[in-house]
């Protein structure tokens, strides 16, 4: 088997800071120093740019030389022992970075380009120095609460829904460290593995084995799980065998895309799923994104604009005199915000609620019944950490737009600041 085929897992390496070439010392050493979690590497004409995601967003670090970016794309090959020819076929493969304790696993990937040129990306990833904690999420006291009370159901469905970056692994990782695993057998199956869990058994997705999220699900229900763990669901027969699993007496923590509580039902709906299942196995469903958290040293508080305002009256919010926004020291990189926060929507699914869901409602009425029953929106939870300091209107746009669900007037976009790219 080559280097190419190998899963990720397989391609684990411990690779010494110090034994990296330069160029690639440098940039590594560049990213973990600006807590970069991606690294883009894109050839153009004659030169190529690289590029760090920071907190979600995208910044622009180097154009380098085309020779020097071809010597770092070889380095890369040989540190996650890739095929050093292989210029026409994606490339994987994983290495471990190390330096006096700091780790990072860094998951590479190679893609051609044309015309017969190629790219590479790095995800840094970094294991929180207190495991996976559901109190560091951002949930607040009644959001906890909620969780902790349906993680104690020995069977049933929990649902963690958002876009892609938007933190879910890291919330299945945390709901799964609140289960007490001695006396429980958990498995989970993942594409890729992203962390070890201790006490749980997790297969990895390698479908050049032969190994699909179908077939991984149907051998894991064979080996009498208590607890299951799925990294995402994404078709039609996986989505049906984990809500059937919750149904028949085990507990399943399951991810899918969705913007709200009521999306992901509907997302489990439009995946097969019938509403008699869905009304029968969920439990909770957790909505959540990931907001850049600004930085204290620098944030600049001023009064709140009126259009701001209405933002807050429209989700009957009453709205603070004062916001903050971005500024940038060196702190923070001169980028404006530091770290990231959860925004949550954590919707329990009771009895009447459940009973209520086999009849099919559509999602707007599910949507609508969460906010009667006391949920907080997604886009609630996000402006009360604008009144707490936490974030800045700015985050609030860049995730809603203008409208939550319909326009608000005034429609204005706020001045472009090129010191703070806007992130992708």
């Amino acid at each position: 088997m080559s280097s190419a085929e190998a899963p990720a897992s397989q391609n684990r390496l411990l690779c010494p800071f110090a034994s990296l070439p330069q160029p690639l010392f440098g940039i590594i050493s560049e990213a973990v120093e600006q807590r970069a979690t991606d690294i883009h590497l894109d050839p153009t004409d004659d030169t190529a740019t690289l590029r760090f995601r920071v907190d979600g967003a995208v910044h622009l670090r180097q154009i380098m030389p085309y020779d020097m970016f071809r010597r770092i794309i070889n380095q890369l090959k040989v540190a996650a022992e890739l095929d050093i020819d292989g210029s026409f076929v994606p490339l994987e493969g994983q290495f471990r970075w190390q330096q006096a304790g700091d780790i990072r696993d860094i998951r590479v990937t190679i893609i051609p380009t044309s015309p017969r040129r190629q790219a590479a990306h790095l995800r840094l990833l970094i294991r929180p120095e207190n495991g996976f904690t559901t109190d560091r999420l951002g949930l607040n006291e009644r959001e906890l609460f909620n969780v902790h009370n349906a993680m104690r159901n020995r069977h049933g469905l929990i649902l963690v829904a958002g876009p892609t970056g938007s933190g879910k692994t890291t919330t299945l990782y945390a709901l799964t460290s609140l289960e007490d695993l001695k006396q429980r057998v958990a498995v989970s199956i993942e594409d890729p593995v992203e962390f070890d869990l201790p006490g749980v058994r997790q297969l990895e997705v390698d479908e050049t084995h032969g190994i699909t999220m179908e077939q991984g699900l149907r051998t894991l229900l064979r080996v009498d799980p208590d607890v299951l763990v799925v990294g995402e669901i994404r078709d039609k027969t996986s989505a049906c065998i984990v809500a059937r699993a919750a149904l028949t007496g085990r507990l399943a923590l399951a991810s899918v895309h969705g913007r709200d509580a009521a999306g992901a039902i509907e997302a489990l709906h439009y995946l097969s799923v019938p509403y008699y299942i869905l009304g029968g196995a969920l439990r909770l469903v957790i909505a959540q994104n990931l907001v850049r958290r600004l930085c204290h040293d620098c944030a600049i508080e001023r009064p709140i604009k009126s259009y701001e305002a209405a933002f807050f009256q429209h989700l009957q919010l009453t709205p603070p005199p004062s916001v903050h926004d971005a500024n940038g020291c060196q702190a923070c990189n001169h980028y404006g915000y530091l770290g990231r926060v959860g925004v949550f929507e954590v919707a329990m699914i009771d009895e009447d609620t459940g009973l209520w869901l086999t009849e099919g409602p559509r999602q707007q009425e599910i949507r609508q019944r969460f906010l009667d029953n006391g949920v907080r929106s997604l886009a609630a939870d996000t402006l009360e950490k604008v009144s707490l300091g936490l974030t800045s209107m700015q985050e609030v746009l860049r995730l809603f737009g203008q409208s939550f669900d319909q326009p608000l007037q005034p429609r204005r976009i706020l001045p472009h600041d090129p010191h703070h790219p806007i992130p992708a």
